[in-house]
């Protein structure tokens, strides 16, 4: 009887996969959002029964990706599979909302990587070299076609626009760790509500205002500023492509450090709070004040803003 239950659902949850899968693939506006709902099928599944039965959802889903679609899209069943099997995992066992997200982002760059290295070392597909060769095509057509037109070119934003696919290459680790983590928080962000609806337990998100990152990272935050004022770096070398995603990451970090300080100091103050969303808004567009939240979040890591405020 057990086992016919777990066919069963496993037959039923492939199905689930198959359609979203479908979806994602034949419907163009639809399917940017339904990549991140491929996890929840696995990650139902992998809470309702043992880990081995997972894997064997997890093997027929890769049969039928390939069969439906073509053999490539065996890496998007492995990829969303094994993420949504280890969350399930964690979900049963009752881990928090953060390491929910951390696990899940590990998962999803781990699966990238593999990905990157397969598709160059036996399909000699490189994405990076034709995402940069893509952004380039863009650029010169852009600026031939203000030449053509007589419109006036600034040559100095043209030479840093034509330096933009060479650092696409060197950015690369925090474009996929940033992206892993944006994937991850999508697909918890659906799961919980569907969860929910099923009749799981999913330990609730702690409040944005609460989040305080660990006071390690201003040192590690401090250590690269002076490492950038003081080391010459050549430019292709290791330590500049370690530079240049550092200086991608931690900026954000501390960003997020503001940003979370903004909503709690709103909170505390009682105002509305539509204030600190437009704040969010408007500082991914102004560098000026993006830079000026960042700042902001290393006061608030540094010299513990808000214990003061309490």
């Amino acid at each position: 009887m057990k086992n016919i239950r777990w066919i069963t659902e496993g037959a039923v949850l492939l199905a689930v996969y198959v359609v979203l899968f479908l979806a994602t693939l034949y419907l163009p506006i639809v399917g940017i959002i339904l990549p991140f709902t491929l996890p929840i099928p696995f990650l139902i599944f992998a809470m309702r029964h043992d880990w081995k039965y997972s894997l064997i959802l997890l093997f027929a889903a890769s049969l039928v990706s390939m069969l439906v679609s073509s053999p490539l899209t065996i890496s998007t069943a492995i990829m969303f599979g094994t993420t949504g099997i280890v969350l399930g995992i964690m979900y049963k066992n009752k881990k928090s909302a953060l390491q929910l997200l951390v696990v899940a982002a590990l998962i999803y760059t781990v699966n990238l990587v593999v990905i990157y290295v397969i598709s160059v070392t036996f399909f000699s597909y490189n994405f990076i070299q034709q995402s940069q060769d893509l952004v380039m095509q863009s650029i010169t057509g852009s600026e031939n076609f203000m030449r053509s037109t007589g419109l006036p070119v600034n040559e100095a934003q043209l030479t840093q626009m034509k330096q933009l696919p060479k650092i696409i290459g060197y950015a690369f680790p925090s474009l996929v760790i940033m992206g892993s983590f944006m994937m991850s928080w999508f697909t918890l962000l659906i799961a919980a509500p569907i969860l929910k609806r099923l009749r799981f337990e999913v330990q609730p998100w702690p409040p944005f205002r609460d989040l305080q990152l660990p006071r390690s990272v201003l040192f590690y935050y401090v250590i690269f500023l002076i490492l950038a004022m003081f080391m010459n770096v050549q430019e292709g070398s290791y330590l500049y492509t370690a530079i240049l995603n550092l200086n991608l990451i931690l900026p954000l970090l501390m960003a997020i450090q503001g940003f979370s300080f903004l909503f709690f100091y709103s909170y505390k103050k009682e105002y509305p709070k539509f204030i600190p969303i437009v704040i969010v808004i408007f500082s991914f567009f102004i560098p000026f004040l993006f830079s000026l939240v960042s700042f902001l979040g290393i006061i608030d890591l540094g010299f513990s803003l808000r214990s003061r405020l309490k």
